[in-house]
């Protein structure tokens, strides 16, 4: 009988001892389990894909961004229009002061005229 059996009914056999050895081919069987998981896991989906699915979610994709382009395109034209409707508020300014200016310019002549009648007169 084994030293282990003599004391005592409930021990458990000694277990080997661990070595640095042992514990590098442990550490390399984890590693490699760990990379075949990785790359079981990659081809999942390629596997059990469901293709409907993905197209559908491509074409959403492809909508999402045409959106965007249009609504770019929109706030282009809408500053656009801001633009050119200020250089249409500006002209429009700049000739009804110069038109201001001619009617002051005409009536302060047509004053001096009449004064100058009434004066002489």
């Amino acid at each position: 009988m084994r030293a282990w059996e003599f004391l005592g009914e409930h021990r458990a056999p000694p277990s080997p001892p661990i070595t640095l050895r042992a514990l590098h081919k442990m550490k390399l069987e984890v590693q490699s389990k760990a990379r075949e998981e990785r790359e079981r896991f990659a081809l999942m989906p390629l596997i059990y894909a469901n293709s409907g699915r993905r197209r559908e979610q491509l074409e959403l994709e492809r909508m999402a961004l045409e959106m965007a382009q249009l609504r770019a395109e929109i706030a282009a034209t809408e500053a656009e229009t801001v633009a050119k409707s200020a250089m249409v508020i500006h002209r429009n300014v700049t000739s009804g002061i110069a038109a201001m200016q001619k009617n002051r310019g005409q009536i302060t002549n047509l004053a001096k005229n009449g004064l100058g009648r009434k004066l002489k007169a």
